[in-house]
This record gives structure tokens, sequence and C-alpha cells, in this order.
């Protein structure tokens, strides 16, 4: 298998597993307050990560990174990423959430474009604007009036969301060329945002979390957490920017699913042929890669 083949495996099981994040805090939200939710998702997920760096002897790396510009600027972008989707998703769902956050496709495709110089083809314009195609579809069922009532106010933080993160993948994309160790790198990101989190709480307040809240709490800080984030960047080491952000596009087909199954959602036939054509836009994007 060659590096490209395993890397869309890694950025294809990344988005997997961040799909499932969007309906485990959905649900976690109804036991946590969204800023105690995420400072506790990352705090637990840096002290393992310490653990692992300082059994592996990298604890060095891990001083050194702490102090780089560069990394703490995507650090924070990461962060601000985070709290407008938990913020965000206290007022909708984690479909619309998916959507909304994976039109980062989009910006990362006009940023990519002047920062990486990834151009942006004619093939690769029309496989994003097929992607996206397919996620409206997926997720409004043709009934564009949902998106814009009762949800408004997490949608648009969720939109914020993906705007804040398509320069997050961006600037990763430049950052992996500093060739920093991985575990080193992700451990201060995980750092950074649990301090960015902690001032939300002074605000939302601090309760005791059920079993059900340090459930969703455990899940997220391992499953969602510190396994994607070693799969993308390792996968984002081979792929491009535009490339990982439209794979992430896979995180609505996961989270539509779920939540059909856990909160009885529907899929029809127009969210059926959404799916597909989202699947179409991967294919065609990486397709335009190799022809460049």
């Amino acid at each position: 298998m060659n590096e490209r083949s395993l890397a869309r495996i890694y950025t294809l099981m990344a988005a997997f597993f961040w799909g499932t994040s969007f309906v485990v805090i959905r649900w976690g939200l109804l036991y946590l307050p969204a800023a105690e939710f995420l400072f506790l998702r990352f705090l637990i997920a840096t002290v393992i990560m310490l653990v692992i760096i300082i059994v592996a002897g990298r604890f060095w790396e891990f001083y050194k990174l702490l102090c780089n510009g560069s990394i703490v600027f995507v650090a924070l972008l990461n962060a601000l990423g985070y709290i407008f989707q938990f913020l965000g998703q206290q007022f909708t769902i984690a479909t619309n959430a998916s959507l909304l956050i994976n039109t980062s496709a989009v910006f990362v495709a006009i940023f990519a474009h002047f920062i990486l110089d990834e151009k942006l083809t004619k093939l690769r314009g029309m496989a994003i604007l097929i992607s996206l195609l397919g996620t409206v579809l997926l997720i409004t069922n043709l009934s564009f009036s949902s998106l814009m009532t009762q949800y408004f106010l997490g949608d648009m933080l969720c939109l914020l969301a993906g705007l804040i993160w398509s320069l997050y993948i961006v600037y990763t994309k430049k950052i992996t060329n500093l060739h920093a160790d991985d575990l080193s790198l992700l451990t201060v990101w995980f750092f950074y945002t649990t301090i960015f989190s902690l001032p939300l709480i002074i605000f939302q307040g601090f309760k005791s979390p059920s079993i059900n809240g340090w459930l969703a709490i455990l899940y997220t800080s391992f499953l969602c957490t510190i396994i994607p984030f070693l799969l993308w960047f390792n996968g984002l080491k081979i792929l491009e920017a535009v490339t990982s952000s439209i794979y992430f596009l896979m995180e609505v087909l996961i989270s539509a699913i779920l939540e059909l199954m856990i909160f009885g959602l529907s899929l029809s036939l127009v969210k059926i042929i959404g799916a597909l054509m989202m699947c179409l836009g991967m294919i065609l994007t990486d397709i335009s890669y190799k022809s460049t």
C-alpha cells in the first residue's frame, strides 16, 4: 500500500471518529455545560498525552514546542474552533453542526490557494461544489427553512467554527514542514485548548458531572481527540489541505446515520443522494491532485 492510500485511510478513520463526536457532544450537553465539557475533554486528553510522551522520553520536545509562535497560533485556532462548536451545539442538532462546520472545505480551498499554493483548478472547484451540494441535500432534505429558524444561533456559531478550522487546517499543513514530533505537537495543541477554554467556565459555571457526563467526556477525550488527531495529522503530511478537508465531509454522513439510529431522524432518498454526491466529490478531488 502506497503512502497516499495509507493517508486516505488515516483521514477517513479520523473523519469517522470525529463524525461520532457530534452526536456524543449533543448527548453530553444534556448533562454538562458546554465550557465544562470542552475543558474536561481536553484536560483528560492532555494528561494522557503527557504521560505517553514522558514514558517515551519526549517531554523535552514538548517543552520546546510550547513557545513556538506558529504552533501556539495554530493551537489558538483549534481552541476557538472547538469553543464555537460546543457553544453552537447547545442550540442546534448534530447533523446541522457537522454540515456547517464542514463548509470549511470551501474556505480551505480558498485559503490554500493563496497560502499553500494549492491551485483551485476547475476540476477541484467542481468537486468541492458537488461535495457541498451533497451535504446540503443530506442535511436539509430540500427544506431550507429549518436552517433559519429555531437553530439559527447555533448554526451561525458552527459556521464560524468551520471558518476558523479552515485556517487551522491550512496552517497545520504548513507546520507539517517543521517535522516536529507528532506526539509532542498534539500534546501542545491539547494543552493550549484546555487553557484557552478554561475562562469560559467562569461564565457558564461548573457542576459535578454525572455518570453520563463522564461517559461523554471520556469517549470524546480518547476516541474523538487523541486517536483521530494522530490519524489526521499523519494523513495531512501526505494529502493536500483541500483533499483532507473534503474527506472530512464524511463526518456529516456519520453524524446523520447516528442521529437516525439514536434520535430517530429520517434518512430519505434525497439524503442518500446527498451522501453519494459527497463521496463523488471526494473521489474527484483526489483525482484532481493526481492529474497535476
